[in-house]
């Protein structure tokens, strides 16, 4: 059998055999790589879906310790992001984002490479920036969790212990290293 690469995707069903000639990018909350990770075992226990590639946060509010969180202030502690996995494929937020359903287990990312969502063109000297706060007003998608490049007065806050090892030259999926469990958080205002 003959592999083939075309504009397209190859058909439903049975063995594939021809495969596009350029793949999708990468999903929110996808490994870059399996190198160094550090991952650890959280709790969703906000009664919604926990979007992947969102910043996550310590839920104080939870019944557990390893309870977790989207970002929604600066004062949040950080965990780190959350990863994708394929618990519930259908599962979603109220933003459309897939996601992990309330009181499932959540992976979440210290330490390594992983896919996220920078609403505007990002570069490698750029600073890492967190949404805590929705901001539809400025940009398409600025959703508390995602990740952005400038400054948005008491919507954003620089991220340490993070930089981009990826650029874009416009919305869309970037890698983001994480050197974490030590990160910080300094408000824009």
């Amino acid at each position: 059998m003959a592999v083939t690469f075309t504009t397209s995707a190859g058909s439903d069903g049975g063995v594939q055999s021809s495969y596009a000639l350029e793949l999708t990018a990468a999903l929110e909350g996808q490994f870059a790589d399996i190198a160094d990770n550090s991952v650890s075992t959280f709790v969703n226990e906000t009664g919604a879906v926990l979007a992947y590639g969102g910043l996550g946060v310590v839920n104080t509010a939870g019944s557990v310790g390893n309870s977790v969180k989207t970002i929604a202030a600066t004062t949040d502690t950080v965990a780190g992001v959350v990863a994708l996995t394929y618990v519930d494929e259908t599962a979603t937020d109220s933003n459309s984002r897939p996601g992990v359903k309330d009181d499932q287990a959540v992976n979440v990312l210290s330490k390594g490479v992983v896919a996220v969502y920078c609403v505007e063109a990002v570069n490698l000297t750029d600073a890492v920036r967190v949404y805590h706060a929705a901001d539809t007003g400025v940009t398409s998608g600025s959703f508390a969790g995602r990740f952005a490049a400038t400054a948005a007065a008491n919507k954003t806050a620089v991220l340490s212990g993070a930089r981009w090892v990826s650029k874009t030259s416009a919305a869309g999926i970037a890698l983001l290293e994480l050197n974490g469990p030590d990160f910080s958080l300094t408000a824009d205002t």
